[in-house]
C-alpha cells in the first residue's frame, strides 16, 4: 500500500472512531424541545403572565427580568396552572425541557412535569411557585 493511501485511510478510521464516540454525547441535543421563553418584569415577588399565552401551548417558560433560573408555568386540563423552577436540585444548573419533562445537561437529572425525580443524581424535588389568577393574568409569587 502506498503512505499516501495508508494515512488517508488510517485517518478516516480514526475520525469514524471519534465520531462515534461523541455520538451518544450530542444524542440529547436532538431531543430537547424548542419552547420560546415569555420576558417579563418581576414586581416585588410578583410575576405576572398574560393568560393568552396559554391558547397556544400548555406550557410557557418565563423569565423575569433580574433571575437567572426559568419559571415552567403549566396548565392542566381542568384549567389548574402549576410552576417550577428550572433549577436542578442537585447542582444549581438551568434545566431544559426535554419529552414529557426537564433535563439537566451538567449531570443528566431528569424531573416530571410535576417536578419529581426521575433520574439522578439530583434528589430533591424542584421547587414549585404558588400560583394565582388575578383578571386576565396568572400570578406566580416567588
Amino acid at each position: 500500500m502506498e503512505r499516501r493511501k495508508f494515512i488517508k485511510s488510517g485517518c478516516s478510521f480514526c475520525l469514524l472512531g471519534a465520531a462515534g464516540m461523541l455520538l451518544p454525547m450530542l444524542e440529547s441535543c436532538g431531543t430537547a424541545q424548542k419552547t420560546t421563553v415569555f420576558k417579563t418584569q418581576a414586581n416585588g415577588n410578583r410575576v405576572e403572565v398574560p393568560l393568552s399565552l396559554f391558547a397556544t401551548s400548555k406550557l410557557q417558560l418565563v423569565r423575569a427580568k433580574g433571575q437567572y433560573y426559568d419559571i415552567a408555568v403549566q396548565q392542566h386540563e381542568d384549567k389548574t396552572y402549576s410552576a417550577l423552577l428550572l433549577r436542578c436540585t442537585h447542582m444549581d444548573n438551568q434545566l431544559n425541557v426535554q419529552g414529557s419533562g426537564y433535563h439537566c445537561s451538567l449531570h443528566g437529572s431528569e424531573f416530571d412535569t410535576s417536578g419529581n425525580v426521575r433520574k439522578g443524581p439530583a434528589e430533591q424535588p424542584l421547587k414549585k411557585y404558588p400560583v394565582t389568577i388575578e383578571n386576565d393574568k396568572l400570578v406566580i409569587s416567588i
